[in-house]
């Protein structure tokens, strides 16, 4: 189940500075003053969650999928997406100041300037350093990725950067445009210092990671073509050991997709106002029945073209998540296609039963595993021409779109000997649990170095008196990772001093119970298997409830295990061989294809036709006034107003 993330929208430190953010008198708007505020670690957690509440804005920009948002910008004329609506401007590559165009820098530009005041009070604050020095890091990563997508969408921007622009604020400083290589130098410094202070997880799903950082580093070196520096890096990221294909291609995006070890950040949603995604909203014809029968809003605007749907071949699962049909609300079939719509249903965020209305629970994926092994394959590519490895880290994106997932070997989500000491109730993953501690349960329990089972110590209970029902008594592990499609292996050693039966269950994503038979004074090596289930955080735990009293019980080398997974289906005539891409020229287009099949609908288009010279050509096929100009977009009129250092990118 996922947790309600509360935004807390305070509205301190939020700077606007009249020379690049578009507010003739720079003010601070405040609720709390620096004075009283930025005191405690729960000050500056409050204050970096307010950070990442820019990134959606009630869920209506900029990160999000509305007009204004960066999702919009990287994907209008790449021949992967297109609307209904009349945004003709916008779709014919007339680009003008419109919310389409310069909403999303009017939302981030001051969001960059409110990083630098954060960061600041942060390091003026007392907080011990220990316990600020994380959350620093996340903010200066934020702050650089504002800065690189600012950067990519509408070039080198004179930005508030440095703590005293940002603690006091000058009327006058009106600076000129900075160079290229100022900000080439500024990302690689603080996303590389960022990355080096962040955790690789962190407890709280959606917050910044050391693999968010690296991988927008990654981004900028792909960006500029630094093919030796982006291959470090992807390996780098690789090297963390922490994140790997998802084994379901839908189940990446599903609305219980949270702590999927693919995705490398996103924007948690819930399906509330403010707290949600509308992601369907933007998509769903006005008469779409829900399968789950909740009432959805439509708005009936994202399409998908079918150029682009018939490019995937029959069989690739990738394509499921786009509908060319629907029930409507009168159970009857609706065929795009036949009644002459421009596209098909982009329906890749899987929908929420629980959403009623406009808002969702569906996360925004901003970036997963998945493009770090085909940036690898490219980058390979450009250093080397057509290699091996570059084909098969293309093949394990295909076995999962072809077969029956991507290649997983076993892993362990549990491993302990009860080496360790209690800490209250608690040693390593497993706490001790009475549920019925005003009735009759009771018992004990401490490290034995005597049983005998495994190693040096096993976990030693006595069970004066379990009581009548299951739950009572529990030797409980939380918050374990289950994926769906995944089985998972349980194995320890037991022993009683007494014939007894105890339960192992697990509750969550894939529910299970298994009895175990122990007889008196006789070690036994436990093993059995849970079946698949879902995906998500579950539980398991040893139920001592109801199993009797007076008695004792010695557990040792316990062990959960996710299975590994092959492939099945006939998948070998849809991976690729080294020999069907003879140059660098065809394994590049090769992989522009498949990254528009794998990342259809996620905002990643517009940067890899760019990247591949590509754009251009591209764009005159679906915007009659498309040129050069648009490889960048044009800068909001009223900053040119306010500050007449600033120039208009060309062609606008």
């Amino acid at each position: 189940m996922k947790k309600i993330i509360k935004y807390i929208v305070c509205l301190f430190g939020a700077l606007s500075l009249s020379s690049c953010e578009g507010d003739l008198d720079p003010n601070l708007y405040s609720f709390i003053s620096t004075s009283d505020f930025y005191k405690t670690t729960q000050d500056i957690d409050a204050a970096t969650t307010t950070i990442y509440h820019k990134m959606r804005l009630g869920g209506w920009a900029p990160y999000m999928f509305s007009d204004g948002s960066s999702f919009v910008m990287d994907e209008i004329s790449t021949g992967e997406w297109t609307v209904k609506w009349a945004w003709n401007a916008f779709l014919n590559g007339s680009w003008v100041d419109e919310k389409m165009t310069t909403g999303f820098y009017n939302d981030i530009a001051p969001s960059v300037t409110l990083c630098t005041y954060t960061m600041a009070c942060i390091e003026d604050s007392p907080v011990e350093e220990k316990d600020k020095s994380v959350y620093y890091a996340q903010v200066r990563a934020l702050r650089a990725f504002f800065v690189y997508d600012i950067y990519r969408l509408y070039g080198p921007m004179p930005l508030i950067l440095d703590r005293e622009n940002a603690l006091n604020p000058d009327p006058d400083y009106k600076p000129e445009r900075p160079d290229a290589e100022s900000v080439r130098q500024f990302l690689v410094t603080e996303l590389r210092a960022a990355a080096d202070a962040l955790p690789v997880e962190h407890a709280q799903f959606g917050r910044v990671t050391k693999g968010a950082a690296l991988h927008y580093l990654l981004k900028y070196y792909m960006h500029h073509r630094q093919w030796q520096d982006a291959l470090s890096l992807a390996n780098e990221i690789i090297g963390l050991n922490h994140y790997r294909l998802e084994t379901d291609y839908e189940g990446i995006f599903s609305v219980n997709n949270e702590k999927n070890r693919e995705i490398i950040f996103s924007l948690v949603s819930e399906p509330l106002a403010d707290y949600g995604s509308h992601t369907h909203t933007n998509v769903l014809p006005g008469d779409f029945a829900s399968p789950y029968g909740n009432s959805l809003d439509g708005w009936n605007g994202h399409r998908i073209p079918w150029d682009f749907y018939d490019s995937f071949r029959e069989n690739d699962k990738r394509r499921n998540l786009i509908w060319a049909e629907y029930q409507n609300k009168s159970g009857n079939t609706i065929d795009l296609r036949a009644t002459g719509d421009i596209g098909a249903l982009p329906l890749k965020y899987g929908l929420d039963p629980n959403a009623v209305g406009v808002w969702s629970g569906s996360d925004k994926i901003l970036d997963r595993y998945a493009e770090v092994l085909l940036f690898k394959a490219e980058a390979l590519n450009e250093l080397n021409g057509p290699n091996q490895e570059s084909i098969e880290l293309i093949n394990e994106i295909r076995r999962r779109a072809f077969g029956g997932g991507a290649v997983q070997p076993d892993e362990t989500l549990i491993e302990e000997e009860f080496n360790g000491e209690f800490e209250g109730n608690k040693i390593g993953r497993f706490v001790m649990n009475n549920y019925d501690s005003n009735g009759p349960s009771a018992w004990r329990y401490d490290v034995d170095a005597s049983a005998g089972l495994s190693g040096d110590n096993s976990l030693h209970v006595h069970v004066e008196n379990s009581g009548s029902e299951f739950w009572t008594l529990q030797i409980r592990a939380e918050d374990v990772p289950f994926t769906q499609g995944r089985g998972s292996k349980v194995s320890f050693k037991a022993r009683a001093n007494k014939n007894v039966t105890i339960e192992f269950r697990s509750e969550g994503p894939a529910g299970h119970t298994e009895r175990i038979s122990l007889e008196a004074d006789k070690a036994k090596d436990i093993l059995f298997e849970i079946p698949p289930g879902g995906s998500g955080g579950g539980t398991v735990f040893f139920a001592l409830g109801n199993t009797g009293g007076g008695y004792d019980l010695w557990i040792d080398a316990f062990k959960f295990e996710m299975k590994g997974l092959d492939p099945s289906g006939d998948v070998e005539q849809y991976l690729l061989k080294l020999t069907d891409l003879p140059d660098k020229d065809s394994l590049r287009e090769w992989l522009l294809k498949e990254r528009g099949w794998e990342f259809w609908y996620e905002g990643k288009r517009r940067e890899d036709l760019i990247r591949m010279d590509k754009y251009i050509e591209e764009g005159k096929k679906h915007a009659i006034h498309f040129t050069e100009k648009n490889l960048l977009f044009p800068l909001p009129a009223h900053i040119l107003i306010e500050n007449p250092k600033l120039r208009q990118n060309p062609g606008y």
